[in-house]
């Protein structure tokens, strides 16, 4: 019989919540800097830190 995870620490969901805000206010900022500027990457960068911010949350819920 396959052995259960453990649960991740109260730390470990409480950091993966604070990286997540930390890369969705940066996303937010890219994003910005998308919309002003008639560069393509900010808006590159904006979704891929909007998908990092997206997975830490999946992480810290499902864990």
């Amino acid at each position: 019989m396959p052995r259960r995870v453990p649960k991740p620490w109260p730390t470990t969901r409480f950091a993966l919540f604070v990286l997540a805000v930390a890369f969705a206010a940066t996303a937010a900022a890219q994003a910005f800097l998308a919309a002003t500027t008639t560069e393509w990457w900010p808006g590159v960068v904006a979704a891929a830190l909007a998908a990092a911010a997206v997975w830490c949350v999946a992480a810290a819920l499902t864990g």
